[in-house]
């Protein structure tokens, strides 16, 4: 990950009201998927935490890690005191950090963060969150693909992977559900479409994929 870029982008966007209000994914989340109140939510990278804030909002245990939680830390500081208790901040790699501490997650969730780090690193990361996924939990991904306009723009670094103002590798949708599938989920919904998450000139083509373990 882009840990000085985004470190920056926070920093010089925490007034901005898009950053302050869920993504579309997490509302789309909420109102279709995530039927059970109070689970326990694992946000990998979660930004300046507008989708961890929500989801905590709406009675969900939310863990939220992020190299650059420190911008999430300081929009916790005008949440009430019982938003509070539903909202634990961790800074770290979410790719490395040790999940097997915390009991019964039932939800990962990860939008826009799976196209920020490498094709090892998500082969990990499914490996990691399926050991450490309840059963009938949930592994929600929201990620740029290789049919984005994006694709194919600024420098190539590797494989899928360019450079523009920051690195994005953008994922082969067949060869992600292959790998996730053959590690033993069932997919439960899958779609791919621009429209979804627009702002200002920028209308990526995402897939959005919703997993659940047997």
């Amino acid at each position: 990950m882009d840990k000085q870029y985004w470190e920056s982008y926070y920093e010089n966007s925490n007034s901005s009201n898009s950053l302050k209000t869920p993504s579309t994914f997490a509302e789309f989340c909420l109102n279709e998927i995530f039927s059970q109140i109070n689970s326990n939510l694992f946000e990998l990278g979660c930004g300046n935490g507008r989708d961890a804030i929500f989801f905590a909002h709406n009675a969900q245990n939310v863990f939220a890690i992020d190299q650059c939680v420190d911008s999430l830390k300081v929009n916790m500081q005008s949440l009430d005191c019982d938003l509070l208790k539903n909202l634990k901040p961790i800074s770290g790699d979410f790719v490395t950090h040790d999940y097997g501490q915390y009991d019964n997650i039932d939800i990962f969730y990860s939008r826009f963060t799976m196209h920020a780090i490498t094709l090892e690193h998500e082969l990990s990361i499914i490996d990691t969150v399926y050991s450490n996924l309840k059963s009938k939990g949930i592994f929600a991904i929201e990620a740029r693909t290789i049919n984005d306009p994006l694709y194919g723009e600024g420098k190539h670094i590797s494989d899928t992977t360019y450079m523009t103002d920051h690195k994005r590798r953008f994922l082969n949708p067949t060869k992600f559900l292959n790998h996730v599938l053959n590690k033993g989920f069932n997919l439960k919904y899958f779609l791919e479409s621009d429209n979804l998450s627009v702002v200002g000139n920028d209308n990526p083509i995402l897939m959005r994929v919703i997993l659940e373990k047997p």
